[in-house]
């Protein structure tokens, strides 16, 4: 399958929630600065506790606060796929997906958000400083490794010996490895040291064992790996379970981590209300990062354009397609607020790629949108629109026009054409300078319609003014404008929206090029009654 812009693939996720494979790529300024505050972090922390032992002084919180759909779990993930970083590793939680929330369920949930391979390097540290004691002699790490006697006069060696229980090849001894941690760590690093090795960890029972596990881990993550680490809870919320784990994880300044909490606007405002206690730790925050803007169309563009450019090995996707695409994109935030986000924009994206490549375009066109529109959003209609303007006529309407006075004069005088064509009025075949079309009604009165519609809105006042000055040559005046102002008694005034410009705009192409047909006709006189041409 060809898919557009020379694309190999196409470049848009299609999960409605972002996977780790779909956050490698991360578009966006206001997303781009987020990520480099959260680095900075990192950072920071790293730097300061690289050649020292970690302290509770060396905790962070930050707060990622906005709206659904702006592309926070999509940051937070993207900052979990860094594999270019060597100062950090990121365990990262979805709390929704935990029910009920207890310190225990939770816990289990950080445990595993870590990356198999994290465990399996410590797990290695652990054997070879269990090897290296067995070593210099000591007993206990001896019988950890079951070297014995016989191993001796065979030419097994303690690294053998190591590297056997490494690779599975050997079990290790539970109770030797018990005694080995008693006389070496405290209780809840030895319980971390035997979960680790034995791949598989057990239960808290109470918040001291919460945080003593989970500062083991962090102990261990920065003393043998060189690495600080960061603790994601995406889908922060208000419920008690989850206020109460956060509010202990924070009062216990786990050395060398940070806490990364994801929320709403909506839901920080609850917390507030609910544990005011939580809410002033949160409002603490080393780094507060708010993504608000997110969402306005310029950020949408860039996220946009940057999996495309991201995708696209051939250059293909030059400088005036991605102007081009921009400017599509711009119309459909602009007139469906529903788009207007990350997740939706880039949904509809991944649907317009697919149908390009079924259509064989070679180009996300306003054709390839008119279809993906019409097969995913069934139903979907320009607000206001009377004439059901199709989504590709609209964007190339939108992107070509400047809805100047000119073509919506041309579009009333045609819709009066119209209207006389079908013998609704009587249009005068005389001009009047002091109008843009004059006609007649049924019953005889004439009826003088003026357009005025400059973007200088205080020129406007001043046109109107002149042309009702005028209003003794017809028996009604008929002004159709895009200024705000009352009504008088010697003119009509129609207030002109986008919505109608387009209905005009459209309705005149149509007209012009003969395409007018049932059902548009009869919308076409709907049309006219609204700017009161009959």
């Amino acid at each position: 399958m060809t898919y557009p812009y020379g694309l190999k693939d196409n470049p848009y996720p299609s999960s409605p929630t972002p996977t780790e494979q779909d956050a490698r790529i991360l578009g966006g300024t206001k997303h781009q600065e987020a990520k480099a505050t959260i680095v900075d972090c990192i950072s920071d922390l790293y730097k300061k506790t690289s050649r020292r032992n970690s302290t509770d002084d060396d905790f962070r919180l930050i707060t990622l606060v906005q709206d659904v759909g702006s592309g926070k779990t999509h940051l937070a993930l993207h900052i979990k796929t860094l594999k270019t970083r060597q100062d950090i590793v990121t365990s990262y939680v979805d709390l929704s997906s935990i029910s009920p929330k207890t310190n225990e369920s939770i816990y289990n949930s950080i445990v595993n958000g870590f990356s198999k391979e994290m465990f399996s390097e410590l797990r290695g540290k652990f054997i070879w400083q269990i090897c290296d004691k067995a070593q210099k002699g000591d007993v206990l790490a001896k019988r950890v490794l079951g070297y014995g006697f016989v191993d001796k006069l065979k030419g097994t060696t303690m690294k053998q010996k190591a590297e056997d229980i490494i690779y599975d090849k050997k079990m290790i001894s539970q109770e030797s490895l018990a005694a080995y941690l008693a006389s070496n760590y405290s209780q809840h690093e030895s319980v971390v040291i035997q979960n680790v090795i034995n791949k598989s960890f057990g239960r808290i029972t109470n918040l001291d064992e919460l945080h003593g596990r989970l500062g083991a881990i962090a102990k261990f993550s920065h003393n043998l790996l060189g690495k600080v680490i960061l603790f994601e809870l995406d889908e922060f919320d208000s419920q008690e379970g989850t206020l109460e784990f956060v509010k202990s994880l924070i009062n216990a300044h786990i050395p060398a981590s940070i806490l990364l909490l994801i929320t709403t606007p909506s839901v920080y405002l609850e917390v507030q209300n609910t544990n005011p206690s939580v809410f002033d730790r949160l409002e603490k925050a080393n780094y507060k990062i708010d993504l608000a803007g997110a969402n306005s169309v310029d950020e949408l563009i860039e996220i946009a354009i940057e999996y495309i450019k991201e995708a696209d090995k051939t250059e293909r996707f030059n400088k005036k397609e991605q102007q081009d695409l921009a400017a599509k994109i711009k119309v459909l935030c602009d007139e469906f607020p529903e788009f207007r986000n990350v997740r939706s924009i880039i949904n509809i994206l991944n649907h317009a790629v697919e149908k390009a490549a079924d259509l064989g375009a070679s180009e996300i066109s306003e054709a390839v949108i008119d279809e993906t529109i019409k097969q995913t959003y069934p139903g979907l209609k320009i607000k206001g629109s009377i004439m059901e303007v199709p989504i590709s006529d609209f964007i190339k309407i939108k992107r070509t026009s400047g809805t100047t006075q000119a073509q919506v004069r041309q579009a009333v005088s045609n819709l009066v054409n119209y209207a006389h064509e079908i013998g609704n009025i009587s249009k005068s075949s005389k001009p009047n300078p002091s109008f843009d079309v004059v006609y007649s009604d049924p019953f005889g009165t004439k009826i003088g319609i003026t357009v005025v519609m400059d973007n200088n809105h205080t020129k406007n006042f001043e046109t109107i003014s002149n042309v009702i000055k005028s209003s003794a040559f017809v028996d009604k005046l008929i002004i159709l404008t895009n200024t705000s102002l009352p009504q008088s008694n010697q003119a009509t005034i129609v207030i002109v929206d986008k919505s109608k410009v387009i209905d005009l705009l459209y309705f005149n192409n149509q007209y012009t090029e003969h395409k007018l047909e049932e059902p548009e006709s009869e919308k076409a006189k709907m049309l006219a009654k609204t700017i009161c041409v009959i």
